[in-house]
């Protein structure tokens, strides 16, 4: 069995992305019915988000005009 915990996979179900992300599991669906998160899709029903990917989208789509850094 793996014993690595979900962030350290690369990976996740929208349950896991949901808490990576701190969204409610309900906007990861739309999201995805919208497209407008990367997933990969693995028959018809099972979807899955790659951590790179989703990195990426987060530096692609935050906005920068609020941060304080």
């Amino acid at each position: 069995m793996n014993n690595k915990t979900f962030t350290e996979t690369r990976l996740m179900t929208a349950k896991q992305l949901s808490t990576y992300l701190s969204f409610p599991l309900s906007t990861i669906y739309l999201m995805v019915e919208k497209r407008e998160i990367p997933f990969k899709r693995f028959g018809r029903k099972s979807i899955r988000f790659d951590r790179k990917e989703i990195d990426q989208w987060i530096d692609r789509h935050y906005d920068k005009s609020y941060y304080l850094g």
